[in-house]
């Protein structure tokens, strides 16, 4: 009896082995291809072009361990130029070069199967990971034609191809039509550690529906679910950062962009910088094991580091100041000119990096929302922050006479977690991509926010926001008629986590001198 019991818990093992295998035997496009819809084609070229303003060689990053053993595959393998590039945290380089069997996936079910020694699988290119390799690896998938533009006239198209059909990797072109990048700890691989930073995509067609599923980790540790959910562009860019689109400040504009040419982004292909973060595009939720999955930071290529698993702190704002411009505390002087209104500093502090969002009730009456009411907004780094206001009103006019403002009449809030999507010429979205926070306070939350109203009939979600599961941010149709919505345009969906509003507990005076001008009687002057 026991015996028996013995080969029912190694047959249930091994059907779940065999039921989850899929989360483990790959990462790379057989994700990418996992629901449905139609294959996007990695675009692997240094051409730029209107669908693709930050081109890439195919490129895929990597945490690995020392000890571990990478295992890499491309369909355009020994095809022309086709090959895998590699480069090590420690400086070292490699390259699977012109062999034809070597790291080549043939067709659909190796790329299912992964890499041997998964039954079925590709023959790999193998490197094993050193004593001092621990760290963040770039892999470069090259296409056989990887210095020229895959719409050029003349390309070997591979046409429109559903996501589970068989597939073929023509040469002359500059895509891939399939790439995986496992890592393999002891006998086991383990799925969570490769990401993009960008993903520029290639799918023949302007009314292909696209399905992936990607996982999205922000700097500050929150995990997002991105359901593209049927977007359709017959070439395009996905990347994720904390602004989207920036004005000449630098600071989010909070509105979709009028032109693919040249979008004022943080280039995702740069280390961040400052404020500037360009978040994080797993194939799989990222390998959170506490001891072997993913540190917070690591090494990389070229002797820099970068970010990688953080935990989510809830957004906190304390410590309210106000300073008039003077450097006279709760008190601001104006003027009768709005040219020349003063106005004063706003300080509080912040646990954490984001964007703040400063209210003004200037009319007094309890509410924020009013036309005449101010609200700011910019980025916050984390500590203390001091916000310029200029005296003026929110439509504009400067704050006439001597006004206090009252305890409670400023709020302050932090929002964290700030994640932008830009989709670059993604010419019809008809569903709508579902969002999904799936970590920090209240997750699940699938409330996204998007302003498009610059861009003709463009669309705005509510005020406080929308479910993308239900009313997300969509545009076009299923059906290319020849122009679309998103045709050579960048469109921002966002979201993000807010803190508990902070009222400020002072009296702030706004006090305007009144200064009379008083003419001199010549003959009761002392000359």
């Amino acid at each position: 009896m026991s015996s028996l019991r013995g080969i029912l818990v190694l047959l249930i093992t091994s059907l779940l082995l065999l039921t989850n295998s899929k989360f483990v035997f790959a990462e790379g496009s057989k994700e990418l291809n996992a629901n449905g819809g139609y294959r996007a084609f990695l675009t692997s070229t240094l051409t730029t072009s209107q669908s693709n303003p930050f081109p890439t060689l195919g490129t895929v990053k990597v945490f690995v361990r020392p000890g571990e053993v990478l295992y890499l595959g491309s369909s355009a393998q020994g095809i022309d130029n086709g090959t895998i590039n590699v480069r090590a945290p420690d400086g070292s380089t490699y390259t699977s070069g012109a062999n034809p069997t070597i790291g080549l996936i043939a067709n659909r079910a190796q790329e299912v199967a992964g890499p041997l020694p998964n039954a079925g699988g590709y023959n790999p290119y193998i490197i094993p990971v050193g004593a001092t390799q621990g760290g963040v690896w770039e892999i470069d998938f090259l296409s056989p034609d990887w210095w020229n533009d895959p719409l050029l006239p003349g390309t070997n198209d591979p046409g429109q191809i559903l996501a589970a059909n068989n597939w073929a990797q023509n040469d002359n072109t500059a895509y891939i039509s399939a790439f995986d990048v496992s890592v393999r700890s002891g006998a086991a691989f383990v799925p969570g550690r490769a990401y993009m930073n960008i993903f520029n995509g290639y799918l023949t067609d302007f009314d292909a529906p696209f399905n992936p599923i990607f996982k999205v980790v922000t700097k500050d540790g929150y995990t997002y679910d991105v359901n593209n959910n049927g977007q359709a562009g017959n070439a395009f860019a996905f990347f994720v950062n904390n602004k989207g689109f920036r004005n000449a400040a630098g600071n989010a504009t909070y509105q979709s962009f009028n032109s693919s040419t040249n979008p004022p982004v943080q280039d995702p292909r740069i280390p961040d910088s400052g404020t500037d973060i360009t978040h994080k595009i797993f194939f799989n939720n990222p390998d959170n094991n506490p001891i072997t999955g993913l540190p917070t930071t690591a090494n990389t290529p070229g002797g820099g580091t970068t970010w990688l698993l953080n935990t989510p702190q809830s957004p906190t704002v304390s410590t309210f100041t106000f300073t008039g411009k003077e450097g006279t505390p709760n008190i601001a002087g104006t003027s009768n000119s709005v040219a020349s209104a003063m106005g004063g500093f706003i300080g509080f502090t912040t646990n954490q990096i984001g964007s703040y969002i400063i209210n003004l009730d200037i009319n007094q009456n309890g509410s924020f929302t009013d036309p005449i009411d101010r609200t700011l907004i910019g980025s916050a780094t984390s500590g203390a922050n001091n916000v310029y206001w200029d005296g003026l009103d929110g439509q504009g006019n400067k704050v006439t006479g001597t006004v206090t403002f009252g305890a409670g009449s400023m709020q302050v809030m932090l929002r964290a977690g700030e994640v932008h999507f830009p989709f670059i010429d993604v010419e019809n979205n008809p569903n709508g991509m579902i969002i999904t926070r799936t970590n920090g306070v209240a997750a699940p939350n699938d409330i996204v926010y998007w302003d498009d109203t610059n861009i003709g009939s463009g669309t705005k979600s509510p005020a406080n926001g929308s479910s993308s599961a239900t009313t997300g941010h969509s545009w076009g149709s299923n059906t290319y008629s020849g122009t679309a919505f998103g045709n050579n345009r960048g469109l921002d969906t966002w979201a993000y986590v807010i803190s508990n509003p902070v009222l400020s507990a002072l009296t702030v005076a706004m006090k305007e001198a009144d200064l009379q001008v008083v003419s001199v009687n010549r003959s009761n002057a002392n000359l």
